[in-house]
């Protein structure tokens, strides 16, 4: 089982920056555009970027003894959030699969970028 969050809850943690955003969409997907802030991964990559101390996603969510508690939106196909979910999870780290995805946060006003 894996928890959501909408993106009016995905736009105020992004806003209050204790949402950090990872992006498992395809290559191809992300390039049509991703939400400002997240981090595009590959989900077999996921694991191991989890436990290099000098990876931008560990420092997001474990760097500096964080006094806020991160929690970790996370955007792509259903299935694909879902496995990363259940590998977050294993971590203790707390994830929410993002309804909708890409499509409903474009629906609901908010900006996409189209590079990095």
């Amino acid at each position: 089982m894996y928890q959501e969050m909408s993106v009016h809850e995905l736009a105020q943690g992004l806003e209050r920056r204790d949402v950090v955003l990872l992006d498992v969409r395809d290559a191809e997907q992300i390039a049509f555009g991703h939400i400002p802030g997240s981090l595009p991964i590959r989900l077999p990559d996921l694991p191991g970027r989890l436990r290099d101390s000098d990876d931008e996603l560990w420092a997001r969510l474990f760097g500096a003894r964080r006094s806020v508690l991160v929690r970790v939106g996370i955007l792509g196909d259903v299935e694909r959030s879902i496995d990363a979910a259940a590998i977050l999870g294993e971590l203790g780290v707390e994830s929410y699969v993002v309804t909708g995805g890409i499509r409903a946060w474009s629906a609901a006003g908010h900006p996409l970028n189209r590079s990095w």
